[in-house]
């Protein structure tokens, strides 16, 4: 084990905070495949593509794709549903001028599991009713301003529960509401800020979303890098690992996280503001090591 954390663009989070992870401890897995042809086809050139990710342990094969168009990844997902494989994460990033592109991960699965991208308000939240009624729940939701108004992305999964979602709340109300649900037995599994429209305004609104749940989740909102740092290394120590993460720029350019753990004991390796150069060779080592990527999220930087 050896220490490493450089407060540099290439930030990596692993054993504990400053540790890098040993991978010669870790259980040997099936040798990573190559990144997607199309992968890097996102506008950077007046900025850098940059990627924030979660490994935890697994053997599958799973699939990743990162910056495709929605065209393009939802063709791909129905080619995956067909060989046993469910969409379990998705995410946007805006390109340099402005086109809208996507990153997944895919999970062995069954059952039915829906995906939305660029849905308006108005028929996301129609779309939400009529899969309740079916018995499917949501398990992801992007909100993000597009065209002079928010766009919605989402994933649904089969579920009886009655997990609670918000959009669009101020930190405080989902801070409050969390409290109660966590009287009541639910446990956040997604928080993510959404910067919004204004360019004079630091206002960040929330997407929330709980599901049964009965342990202590640490959740961070909003935090500097100092702060999600030291926050993993406390959790780490208290035997949490990082189970969500997501950045934002705010409207002010300042780079924010949020983020969730969950009770753990592996060795989960994080990274923070890699380039794809960088995420692509992380992921090779940690998949060789036995870890599978179960969070990727992308953004431009201005370096």
């Amino acid at each position: 084990m050896t220490r490493n954390l450089v407060r540099r663009r290439r930030r990596l989070l692993s054993a504990s905070l400053g540790v890098l992870l040993s991978l010669a401890a870790l259980v040997a897995g099936s040798a990573a495949p190559a990144a997607a042809g199309p992968a890097d086809r996102a506008s950077t050139q007046a900025a850098v593509l940059r990627f924030n990710a979660i490994w935890e342990p697994g053997t599958d094969n799973r699939a990743w794709v990162h910056t495709w168009t929605a065209q393009d990844l939802l063709h791909r997902n129905g080619e995956l549903f067909g060989q046993g494989w469910r969409i379990d994460s998705l995410t946007m990033v805006r390109g340099a001028n402005g086109e809208l592109r996507y990153n997944a991960i895919w999970k062995p699965g069954s059952g039915p599991s829906p995906v939305l991208i660029g849905w308006t308000e108005q028929q996301f939240f129609a779309q939400v009713g009529t899969y309740w009624n079916q018995g499917l729940r949501p398990w992801r939701i992007n909100r993000y301003p597009h065209a002079g108004s928010f766009r919605y992305d989402a994933i649904f999964k089969p579920g009886t529960d009655g997990r609670r979602y918000v959009v669009d709340w101020t930190r405080e109300s989902l801070l409050a509401e969390d409290a109660k649900m966590r009287a009541q037995g639910y446990r956040l599994v997604q928080v993510t800020g959404v910067p919004q429209n204004s360019p004079i305004t630091n206002d960040i609104r929330y997407v929330g979303i709980w599901m049964p749940g009965t342990d202590a989740r640490p959740v961070l909102l909003g935090g500097t890098w100092d702060e999600v740092s030291q926050a993993n290394g406390n959790h780490w120590a208290s035997g949490y690992r990082m189970k969500y993460l997501s950045s934002y720029l705010t409207n002010t350019g300042a780079l924010r996280y949020d983020a969730i753990w969950e009770p753990g004991s592996d060795g989960r390796p994080v990274i923070f503001g890699w380039d794809a150069a960088g995420f692509a060779a992380k992921n090779s080592e940690f998949w060789a090591a036995g870890y599978r990527p179960t969070v990727l999220q992308s953004y431009l930087s201005v370096s």
